[in-house]
């Protein structure tokens, strides 16, 4: 099994990415009320987070994302606990994700650790600023690495300065790195930034590649083509299966098929995507699908 992106990225196959996984724990009947989202399901059920990493290796994919989009101080901290107890709870279950997707991944798949805002990732406000931001990636990028994470995936960024500051506190792990954005219809970030800007944030921060996620069908495709124009970086999308932007907690109410996310990423490959994966509402038989597409003639 490939050690890093770059080996994968050499083989210029397509690398399949797993699915959701707080919609997903939310579907099969796990608590994932915020503040802390699907980190709770980190105490309340690791062997379904461990399950669901299985099924999504089982259906294909290459790389599999740690359970780790809210296990930050910050989080811990909303959920009542002091400072010191908020860091350590964020360390504690930052490395019990690391490692419930390495024994899911075995030697057959990579395991991501994700870095994603610190604040609410549909209100650039809830940004907290640069020394939050600094402290919080610090401690993440530390704790994966040292939890043994294959590559970090700093991903549904919406401002640039956020994303910024992660690329340069994931730069000391040495660990190959992706950013991926979160964009409106318009393609620009929904802190305001262009894709253009973000891109090259990206490429000056030493990303391996850049992606953009937990977006609909229709945005996805035109982001995609945009990605194509813009970077030299491998470059994918990991979209929602909703035909609308999800909740804060993820929540999707109208879901396109299957076959429909089928025919997008039929779309992705075309215009010369190297990743793809699913974002919220996805779901192992979505993945199982996108391996199917990879497979065939």
């Amino acid at each position: 099994m490939e050690s890093s992106l770059i080996s994968l990225f050499s083989n210029r196959a397509i690398t399949l990415i797993d699915g959701a996984m707080g919609t997903e724990l939310a579907r099969r009947g796990v608590d994932v009320a915020l503040p802390l989202w699907s980190a709770r399901a980190l105490e309340t059920a690791p062997d379904l987070v461990l399950a669901i990493h299985r099924d999504y290796r089982a259906a294909g994919a290459r790389v599999l994302t740690a359970n780790t989009f809210r296990t930050t101080a910050p989080v811990y901290q909303r959920a009542g606990l002091d400072e010191v107890a908020a860091r350590e709870s964020a360390r504690r279950a930052t490395q019990r994700a690391i490692a419930l997707a390495k024994e899911a991944a075995g030697d057959q798949a990579l395991v991501a650790g994700s870095l994603a805002p610190v604040g609410d990732c549909y209100t650039p406000a809830d940004y907290p600023g640069p020394d939050v931001a600094w402290a919080t990636y610090r401690d993440l990028a530390r704790w994966m690495a040292e939890a043994g994470a294959d590559l970090l995936l700093l991903e549904t960024h919406i401002t640039l300065d956020e994303a910024r500051i992660a690329l340069e506190a994931a730069a000391p792990t040495g660990l190959p790195t992706l950013v991926s954005y979160l964009v409106n219809g318009e393609l620009n970030l929904w802190g305001g930034a262009s894709l253009a800007a973000a891109a090259e944030v990206a490429r000056q921060g030493g990303a391996q590649g850049i992606m953009i996620n937990c977006v609909t069908l229709a945005v996805a495709n035109k982001a995609v083509k945009a990605l194509a124009e813009t970077t030299t970086l491998p470059f994918g999308v990991y979209a929602n299966a909703g035909r609308s932007q999800p909740s804060r907690e993820g929540v999707i109410r109208h879901r396109h098929s299957d076959g429909n996310f089928v025919a997008a990423a039929r779309e992705w490959i075309t215009s010369g995507a190297s990743l793809i994966g699913g974002c919220c509402g996805t779901t192992p038989n979505t993945i199982r699908a996108l391996n199917r597409l990879l497979a065939s003639p």
